[in-house]
């Protein structure tokens, strides 16, 4: 049978028998499922959902979540990584505030420097007063030659103005001190660092921290340099020897993990029980030198009487 095109005849114009092409080709591409021939190459095939549903090509994508992993050969997604204790904290709001103190450092060092430690010693004086209130000695009336200790049961101000005062006065050294460690002793080997840093602290700043801290306490309190130096020689030696239980590992943990601006205020955190012991020792020193003095002072009384009497 010969074709549609060939029995028209020839008097027909072109423009007419293009559509019947056009119409033989649509008929095979129903037919046999292949691609239209006026389809342009670089369009991608279209899916049967797709052309059935018209409004499927406004919808975007479904975007892969950002915590798996899959691969396009089907692979199971990854599980979400566990966040860390320090990106909790950072996350958090003890990570907002020490934020926030990082800015307020970096703008006014000094003075943040300052109110952090009136926090700290105000803290410190406050919890001795509440754990070792403070304790009067009174003369004793029998003449045996010892101090009646009685407990005063009150809060006194006066030594948490001193113990304020002795913080005050500390605050800009002990930070210029831990900015000196930090930019100095930095060996190739990270624990030799570490390791001479705390001996450092423990060798230099400890004693003249502790001294301080006694002559300071002690002549605010209106005791004279001979009773300053025997507090110095009660409490000194004693607050020496039990820094060494803690500061060491306090040291080492600060310059390991805390960063330079916070060390300080780490140090002083820490210190805020440490004051406390500081301030009770300071106290139990104090009590003893009393003792001490009215002990001469009867028996220097007891031998005079003495003596008075055989004459």
């Amino acid at each position: 049978m010969r074709p549609l095109a060939n029995k028209l005849p020839s008097s027909i114009p072109s423009r007419l028998r293009q559509p019947c092409r056009s119409i033989r080709s649509q008929r095979r591409y129903n037919t046999q499922s292949t691609e239209p021939p006026n389809k342009k190459p670089h369009e991608p095939p279209q899916s049967q959902s797709q052309s059935q549903n018209p409004s499927s090509f406004s919808s975007p994508p479904h975007p892969q979540p950002s915590g798996t992993v899959a691969s396009s050969a089907g692979a199971s997604p990854a599980p979400l990584r566990a966040r860390s204790l320090r990106e909790v904290i950072y996350a958090g709001p003890l990570g907002r505030l020490g934020r926030a103190y990082a800015r307020v450092q970096e703008r006014r060092p000094y003075a943040t420097q300052l109110c952090s430690s009136v926090v700290v010693y105000l803290c410190g004086d406050l919890s001795a007063q509440v754990l070792f209130p403070s304790e009067v000695v009174r003369k004793d009336k029998t003449g045996d030659g010892e101090g009646e200790i009685v407990e005063g049961g009150g809060y006194d101000p006066w030594r948490t103005m001193r113990h304020l005062t002795v913080g005050v006065g500390s605050s800009i050294p002990s930070y210029n001190w831990f900015m000196f460690l930090h930019n100095n002793f930095n060996f190739p080997s990270k624990f030799l660092s570490i390791l001479t840093k705390v001996c450092v602290q423990q060798a230099v700043f400890t004693p003249v921290f502790n001294t301080y801290f006694f002559s300071v306490q002690s002549l605010l309190s209106g005791a004279s340099l001979e009773d300053t130096y025997e507090r110095l020689k009660k409490a000194l030696p004693v607050s020496v020897t039990n820094s060494v239980k803690l500061w060491p590992a306090v040291t080492a943990f600060s310059f390991m993990y805390v960063p330079p601006q916070f060390r300080n205020v780490f140090s002083g955190i820490i210190a805020v029980g440490w004051q406390t012991y500081l301030s009770w020792l300071n106290q139990k020193a104090a009590r003893e030198v009393e003792v001490a003095e009215m002990a001469a002072a009867s028996a220097s009384a007891s031998a005079s009487a003495s003596a008075a009497m055989a004459a």
